[in-house]
């Protein structure tokens, strides 16, 4: 069987639902674009001031009940050995975007984040085998600000065969990214059969969307391409203190918004997320990686699991400054109990969401190596239980020379080259390594191989052109 991890029961799921319900027909959420109001006023939903939605829960029954369940969704990806299918639970991790700084792997020191490094990031995250899911772990800044997410999703499609995930603005971003991915695909129809791409539609708290998002997630609805769905509300500053009043509101933001993709295009894809967080009330800084962070990304999972959707809960982005125990500790706490609901899972930040080090991306693909292993199923049969073995070997004698050892032990021991399991004495004659030190190592190595390009050059060129007209277009220059 597989291991489970709850802290809501079915009638705690069940009533905080019926809240969410009671939330988004008595209080309603604000959608400020006008086709939106115009598809829930078609719909027959109430609408006041001009912005304000009331959702009924017959709208957003008929909503849930069009939406493409785990089973039938799949994040593809321009290589189709590297689909992320939901049918079966099989954890991993995933770039999370949009940090600003980086920790240089030759000075060690902290400066802000270029395009180069992106580049490097993502051919690093292309070959670590549990990272499934790709995209900007950082924003480039040494790029025009008004086109940073278009010069971010041009470097991921250069530099990566995975599905790829990033933010879009508006109905601008969301074309522009088709037409940069269909370049890579080798047409707009390919791309559009598999579209390897989803974007970020976070909601913002408390029952309201901003303009942009709005225009992006519909956009991204008319032609199926995934959107990852995210309300992240603050306990205490944009929600109630108490979790289940947090869950409930947030998972109204998320219904809310299920009901108008629906509307849009039903079958939409999405996948089921939360940012909800705490904050510290002395000096208000925001946790992402907190003891309270780590219930509500189990709870939140099983809202979503409830509703039979794909889950991402971001889980190890850590409020450690460098990687170090306190990282390790909230990799391995928030990451460990997100994982036995999530099926993937944001990762690879430090300084709440703001810092990239280069050889995190090494340190969290192992970390996920090792939780996948520990919360693996365990089958007992006849030939795990090992009856005849025990038998054969009997009391005194040892199994290291046993048919039975020789099958298995690969399956069952979990082996790591960079956590340390050797002796005080070989650990010392090794170099006496940090875990750093050795995910380093490994990052120089992966840096150092000889990269294959994706694309061709004259497709590269015609990605940065796509780039170049919107930089013309937005910033004037």
């Amino acid at each position: 069987m597989r291991p489970e991890l709850h802290y809501l029961s079915n009638s705690d799921i069940e009533n905080i639902h019926e809240c969410s319900l009671k939330i988004l027909n008595e209080v309603g959420m604000k959608f400020p674009a006008r086709e939106a109001l115009e598809v829930f006023n078609k719909a027959g939903a109430t609408i006041i001031n001009n912005d304000t939605v009331f959702i009924n829960e017959r709208l957003v029954n008929d909503a849930l009940n069009k939406t493409r369940k785990r089973k039938d969704f799949t994040l593809y990806a321009l290589n189709p050995e590297k689909d992320v299918k939901f049918e079966d639970h099989d954890p991993g991790i995933t770039c999370m975007t949009m940090a600003t700084s980086v920790i240089d792997p030759w000075s060690g020191e902290k400066r802000p984040a270029s395009n180069i490094d992106l580049e490097r990031l993502v051919r690093i995250a292309d070959q670590l085998e549990h990272i499934k899911v790709s995209g900007g772990l950082i924003t480039p800044q040494d790029v025009d600000h008004t086109v940073c997410d278009w010069h971010t999703w041009a470097t991921c499609i250069k530099n990566t065969t995975k599905h790829i995930t990033g933010g879009v603005l508006g109905y601008r971003g969301v074309q522009d990214a088709i037409k940069m991915v269909s370049i890579a695909a080798g047409s707009r129809e390919a791309f559009l059969k598999r579209p390897f791409i989803s974007g970020w539609v976070l909601t913002l708290p408390p029952l309201s969307m901003d303009t942009a998002s709005l225009e992006a997630m519909m956009e991204m609805n008319r032609y199926n391409i995934p959107i990852m769905l995210s309300s992240g509300p603050i306990l205490g500053s944009t929600s109630p203190v108490t979790i289940p009043g947090m869950i409930a509101q947030a998972h109204a933001e998320i219904l809310g918004c299920i009901t108008l993709s629906q509307l849009i295009n039903p079958g939409a894809p999405l996948v089921y997320t939360s940012f909800a967080r705490g904050m510290n009330m002395k000096t208000t800084n925001i946790s992402m990686a907190g003891p309270e962070f780590a219930v509500l990304k189990v709870a939140m999972a099983q809202m979503g699991l409830w509703l039979d959707f794909p889950i991402r809960m971001p889980s190890m982005l850590r409020d450690a400054k460098v990687l170090d125990a306190q990282a390790g500790f909230e990799t391995g706490m928030v990451g460990t109990l997100s994982s036995f609901n999530a099926d993937i899972m944001d990762a690879m930040q430090l300084d709440t969401d703001l810092v990239v080090d280069y050889p995190d991306l090494v340190f969290c693909n192992d970390c996920m190596a090792f939780i996948k292993h520990a919360l693996r199923p365990v089958k007992v049969d006849p030939e795990s239980m090992a009856f005849d073995v025990i038998k054969e070997v009997g009391p005194g004698g040892n199994y290291l020379t046993s048919q039975h050892t020789f099958q298995h032990f690969k399956e069952e021991l979990w082996h790591s080259d960079l956590f340390d399991h050797d002796n005080w004495e070989s650990w010392k004659n090794k170099g006496s390594k940090t875990i750093r030190d050795k995910a380093l190592e490994k990052t120089y190595d992966l840096l150092e191989l000889e990269y294959q390009s994706i694309i061709s050059p004259e497709q590269s060129a015609a990605i940065d052109s796509i780039v170049e007209k919107a930089q013309s277009d937005l910033s004037g220059k």
